[in-house]
């Protein structure tokens, strides 16, 4: 039986990407692709898509498997496919396909979680290490000297206005302990730097090399460091606020490399702003809080979402979908289902 299909690329993961690993599969004989960008209408079931759900449905009839990153999959999209069976999102979270509906429809929908857990996790432990050795306000120190003609020393001894801390002595504290924060976990341990998790979703007993926690507070009481890598729903927006910051020690440190929703931004910009907390990194993507006044902050590193952004991550993410369209093929079970 032949299987046509449908390849839907987008300005962050291209079609090219997946045709390469389809094509190391020996899965390129049946496929077409297509390239979709800015998104043209708001959609209520779904979210974070690009493309029109109308120009979407306009080209999956005929196609058995339909394989995609960013493009919008709604139940109009999937009535306008009567013979689709397989739906390939490369996301660990699907949020731009209705889930719910392609059930309905009998459609199996299957994902590429952690394709990104290595990237961010390192990102994570430059976001770590900038921190704790006052990258962000040396820079932003030297940055101003040389846009005003100051010498980038002023004394022999420079380094006496950043002195900073080391890796060997710092507790950093993970609050999810999921794909990314075990890397985050294991590159940070080999460091020197002791970690501790909270989770509730976890067996403590599971995970012997760190120690887990029970109390989202107990972590920031007890970390010098803490990291968000928990996954955003609708019951933990704001899980980080006024009350967490206030717990953490005298000039302790914050990283998000999730979702900006986990965090109250502007119990955030307090913190930074009373000397409570000492720094930040943040890797935002729709940011609704009080960001002019934060970006403002001297000991604040903010960057658009790459986290994830890596070639790696793309190669990674489109042979992880062209291994489960072969298992599909073959009638085998998938790894990474929904």
């Amino acid at each position: 039986m032949t299987n046509r299909i449908l390849i839907i690329g987008d300005s962050y993961m291209n079609a090219e990407t997946f045709r390469v690993a389809f094509s190391a599969r020996g899965l390129d004989a049946d496929v077409e692709t297509v390239e979709l960008h800015e998104a043209t209408s708001d959609v209520s079931t779904i979210r974070e898509f690009e493309g029109d759900p109308a120009d979407v449905a306009k080209l999956v009839d005929g196609y058995d498997i339909v394989v995609l990153h960013a493009a919008p999959i709604t139940a109009a999209v999937l009535d306008a496919a009567p013979d689709l069976r397989l739906i390939g999102c490369a996301r660990g979270g699907p949020v731009n396909v209705d889930i719910q509906a392609a059930k309905a429809r009998g459609v199996r929908v299957t994902t590429t979680p952690g394709k990104n857990a290595d990237a961010v996790a390192d990102l994570t432990i430059g976001f770590l290490i900038s921190l704790l050795r006052n990258v962000p306000t040396s820079l932003r120190d030297v940055d101003e000297r040389i846009r005003t003609g100051q010498q980038l020393a002023e004394s022999t001894f420079e380094g006496a206005k950043w002195f900073g801390r080391e890796l060997s002595t710092t507790t950093l504290g993970l609050i999810g302990y999921g794909n990314v924060a075990r890397l985050v976990s294991a590159r940070a341990r080999a460091l020197g730097t002791r970690v501790i998790a909270y989770d509730p979703f976890i067996d403590a007993d599971t995970v012997p090399e760190i120690d887990v926690v029970s109390d989202l507070n107990e972590l920031f009481t007890r970390s010098d460091v803490v990291s968000v890598h928990a996954r955003a729903t609708d019951d933990n927006r704001g899980m980080v606020g006024a009350e967490q910051f206030s717990a953490m020690k005298e000039g302790s440190l914050f990283i998000n490399t999730a979702r900006e929703s986990l965090v109250d931004e502007q119990a955030l910009l307090e913190a930074l702003t009373s000397g409570h907390l000492g720094g930040a990194a943040l890797d935002v993507n729709e940011p609704d809080g009080p960001w002019r006044d934060l970006v403002a902050q001297p000991n604040l590193v903010l960057t658009p979402h790459l986290a994830g952004a890596t070639y790696e991550t793309l190669r990674r993410g489109a042979d992880m979908l062209a291994s489960e369209v072969e298992a599909f093929i073959a009638g085998d079970d998938l790894r990474w289902e929904r």
